[in-house]
Parts: structure tokens; sequence; C-alpha cells
């Protein structure tokens, strides 16, 4: 029995380590040293500088991998606003009746090629050009997209040209073959990041298809592609980014001067401030700790924790001191739900009030966003689990928002997201008749009848049917953190973005954020509707993106 353990372990072993040093090949995408004109001919001289890229073949036939009948030869190059591609492919037998922009190229000799920014990432692209010319592209967001779908999410505003050595309506003439050039400029990409760094990796695959009358298409490939399907991700080959370290930048219009490669300027646009994190209480251990609040007019503070990464969560109170080491608990937030943040109310000292934005239950029934208040005692800081009031509540299961903060006009603003886990799938950013993917304003302290709370005359869309009165500003997905500044009562939001675009917004009356159509300044689904209000963009000194690497 120890013998079968030991051979099944060393299989095992060996199984990971073929996994492990499966060869994805890497090839470089050179600095473009002058203009490129795109005419299908590739005849300037900065792609004599591009590395030549000829390993078309198939693969998946493993022992009996092979090249592909038809030669076909490809390069690639980048500058500041451009990636350039051009392929010059044997053919004997050109085929290409499609003639519609976004239809089904690949039924055609046609070109491809799938560019994935991220291989830590779902989202990828695929461009295709057949021999007459018609283009196709398309962004994924995950692999499994259907093609009718993604074929419509969002605009590209690519460039290709292409040349023929021979006849498109002739299949029995003997043709020598096409090629294409093409630009895509780095817009193009924006919804992963935009243009690469120097040094950058991404993974892609270049592909063809090439059709001889009365016989099955060839399909080929640059790509260790172990399956013959192009859109195998984890199997595509690697493209680094290759920066020119020395000469002049020769587009026109442009002043000729040597790059610099002895800068010592750190950051964009401006270095780092001085400034470094040091532990608040070195000796205080705490668990995912998600807020932090100080109790008006004391020296004590609230802080919410989890017990993981989704609840259940506790209210702790600890005295602002460095040598703090315990602290006590004062609220379990309720049916193992998670917490959120913490607002105490402008007269907390006459009446005791704070509130809590809080999720769940976690284990049963369908999760809700709930505002809670409770009332604690201003001596001794005790907090009264049975005084809880329901103050507004909502479905959601997933970019709950849940934050909340008085403004200085002693109204209860209050964040909402989209409710769901993954792309607004239930479609709440632009829509103005839910509670979810809001900044809510409320008044909780002229209830109105049947309620706890009211809705302040001066909101912007009171009386406007289908639109919920209690809207101050929509379009977002997840509102993880608002703000109120002390002095000019504006309000500050920071929201979590899907893919690559985190966003801090200042919060305006009937503001329109845009998701799910735009994920900060982004397109990220184009073919979804906006509402009503115009679109208030970020400014991009205040949109950070995740590195696409």
């Amino acid at each position: 029995m120890r013998c079968w353990i030991a051979v099944f372990c060393a299989l095992f072993v060996t199984h990971l380590f073929a996994q492990e040093k499966k060869d994805y090949p890497t090839f470089e995408c050179r600095w473009a040293a002058g203009p490129i004109k795109i005419d299908g001919k590739a005849d300037e001289a900065a792609w004599q500088q591009a590395q030549l890229i000829d390993n078309f073949g198939l693969p998946w036939l493993k022992d009996e991998a092979r090249k592909a009948k038809t030669a076909t030869k490809a390069r690639l190059l980048w500058d500041r606003d451009n990636l350039y591609f051009f392929a010059d492919l044997e053919d004997h037998d050109l085929f290409a009746d499609l003639t519609q922009h976004d239809d089904r190229t690949w039924l055609n000799d046609v070109f491809e090629l799938f560019f994935r920014p991220d291989e830590n990432k779902p989202p990828y692209y695929e461009f295709q050009v057949n021999a007459a010319g018609t283009m196709l592209d398309i962004y994924f967001q995950r692999k499994g997209v259907p093609f009718e779908q993604a074929k419509s999410d969002g605009e590209f505003h690519w460039q290709a040209a292409v040349a023929r050595r021979g006849t498109l309506d002739n299949r029995t003439d003997r043709d020598e073959g096409w090629s294409v050039e093409g630009r895509f400029p780095w817009d193009d990409f924006a919804r992963t990041g935009g243009r690469p760094a120097d040094g950058d990796v991404w993974r892609f695959a270049l592909c063809r298809y090439d059709y001889t009358l009365n016989e099955k298409p060839e399909t080929s490939t640059i790509a260790p592609l172990s399956q013959p399907s192009f859109h195998l991700l984890e199997d595509y080959a690697r493209l680094k980014f290759v920066g020119m370290k020395t000469g002049a930048d020769t587009r026109p219009g442009i002043p000729t001067q040597a790059f610099v490669t002895t800068s010592k300027v750190v950051g964009s646009p401006d270095p780092p401030l001085p400034y470094r994190p040091v532990r608040a209480f070195p000796n205080l251990k705490l668990s995912f700790p998600i807020a932090l609040d100080r109790i008006p007019n004391s020296n004590q503070l609230l802080i919410i924790v989890q017990d993981k990464s989704y609840g259940p969560a506790a209210v702790l109170r600890v005295i602002d001191d460095p040598s703090t080491e315990q602290a006590e608990s004062v609220l379990t937030i309720p049916d193992k739900g998670t917490a959120y943040g913490i607002a105490f109310h402008p007269r907390f000292a006459d009446n005791g009030y704070l509130y809590v934005g809080w999720n769940g239950p976690v284990g049963g029934g369908p999760k809700r966003t709930i505002v809670t208040r409770y009332t604690m005692d201003r001596a001794t800081f005790a907090l009264d689990a049975e005084s809880a009031l329901e103050i507004i509540s909502w479905e959601s299961n997933g970019h709950n928002g849940g934050d909340l903060e008085f403004g200085l006009d002693g109204m209860l603003y209050v964040t909402s997201g989209d409710g769901t886990s993954d792309s607004d799938t239930n479609l709440r950013g632009q829509d103005l008749s839910q509670l979810t993917s809001k900044v809510l304003r409320i008044d909780v302290d002229h209830p109105a009848a049947g309620k706890q709370y009211s809705v302040p005359a001066d909101n912007p869309f009171v009386g406007t049917n289908g639109i919920v009165p209690e809207t101050w500003a929509y379009g977002l997905r997840n509102p993880w953190r608002i703000t109120v500044d002390p002095r000019t009562g504006h309000i500050w939001v920071g929201n979590n973005g899907q893919d690559l675009w985190e966003q801090v917004y200042f919060v305006r009356k009937a503001d329109n954020f845009g998701w799910s159509v735009y994920e900060g300044s982004h397109i990220f689904y184009a073919n979804r509707k906006l509402g009503p209000q115009p679109l208030a963009l970020p400014p991009p000194s205040i949109i950070t993106a995740r590195p696409a690497r």
C-alpha cells in the first residue's frame, strides 16, 4: 500500500513540475523609432527593428505538432500613442466574402490578435482582420461571454489596411498571399489600464485561419495552446514591452532630443511625501479593523472589527492612548452580520444617539444593508443593544455600501452599493427606482408617518415619478467610505472600482457617476443606458489605476 502511495505522490509531483516548466515563449514588442503609415506594406525603417515572429504552428497536436503549411511572419511595435502590428501571410487561395464590421470574420482567411494585459485578471481583447480588410474587435470581461454580447461591449478606434497579392473573387487561380498592417491607440485598452510601462509583460496570441477550396481551414498560432481553441488564455505566450533607451523620437512635430536615462525622479508627477506609517497602538491586537470613530468630546474610540473577511463583526471601545492594550466589546452586530460605518448624531451630547451601517443576516434569508440607531450612555459609554431602532434598509447581497455621516446641514448621508457581487448583475447602477447605487440623504429628526425618517424637501428628485426621493447622487458601484469636510460641508466618497479603477468623488446634488456604463472615467458597459442626469466624471488627478501587471 505504501508503495502505491509513493508512486502516486511521485506522479503527482512530476505533473506539478511539468505544469511549472511548460514553455511559454516570450516575445518583444519594441519601441517604434520613427513614424509608421498604415498601408499594409510595413516599408518604414521602424519595422526593421521589430522582432520577427514566425513560429506559427499547430501545437495542440502534441507529439505530431508541426508548423503551418503556409508561412506567416508577424511583427509588433509600440510608442507613446499606439500599439502597431504587421503580418505577412502566404496564401495560395485567397478567400474573404464578409464585409460588415464585427461579422464572423473567422469564416474567412483572417489574421487574429489576442491580448490579455494582466494574466491574473480575466479581461482580454480579440481583434481580427480578414483578407478583404473587414475588422472584428471584442472586449471580453471574462472567458465564456457569448460572442453576440461581447462584440457590442464598447467602441474601438483602431485602424488596419490590407495589401493582397492575388484575387478574392477567383477561387481557382493561384494567389501569392496578403499582408495586413494596423495600429491600436492605447485608449482602446483603457479598461485594462491603457498603455503599458517599459518592461511590462502581457499575455498574447497571434493566430490565423487559412481557407482552401474543398478543404477544412488550417488554424495556426504562435502560442503553445494545448487545445485547438484560441481562447485558451492560460496557454498564451508572453509579450514584453521594450522601450527605446537612447536616441531620439523622430515622429513629425516632436522636437528631436535624447531620452533621459539618468533621472532620479520617483513618482508621478511628484515624488511621494516624506511620511511613513507608524502603529498608533503597538500593543493592541485587532482582527480585520474596518472603521474607527471618536466618541464626541472624549478620549474614547469605537472600532468596527470582523472575525474574518466578512463578519461576524463587533464594535469595540478603546482609550485613545498609545499604551492601550485592551479593547472592550460594546456591540455585537446582529445575525452574524458585518458593519461598515458609525456616525454620531450632531446632538449626541444630549441624546446619546449613534448610527451603525451594517449588512446581514449571514446564513439565512436575503441579506439587507441596514442603518440602525442605538443609544449610548454618555458617562459610562455603555451601549444599550435593546435600544436598536431600524431607520432605513434595502436588499443587498454584495457591494453593500453602508457607510454614513451627518452633514453640516444636520441630514444623514448614507451610501449604498449596487447590491451584487459582480459587474452590476441586477442593473442597479443607473436604476433610479431603487435605493441601491446611491448616496441617500434623509432627515432622522423629523420622521414621517410610519417611518423613522423623512425625505428633506430640497432633495433633488422629490416629486419626480420613478425616482426614490431619498436619492442625493447615484451611479456608484460600492461607495465604501463617505466623509464630510467639517469646514466646508463638502461630501466626499471613496468608491471601489470593478477591474482597474478606484475613484474618489466630490459629491454634489443630483450627480450621476456613471456606473455601470462607466467605471470612473472609462467605459465599462457601453451598451447599458445612462440615467437622465449628465455624467459627473471625476477629475483625472483623483482617479487611481491599479497596475495592469
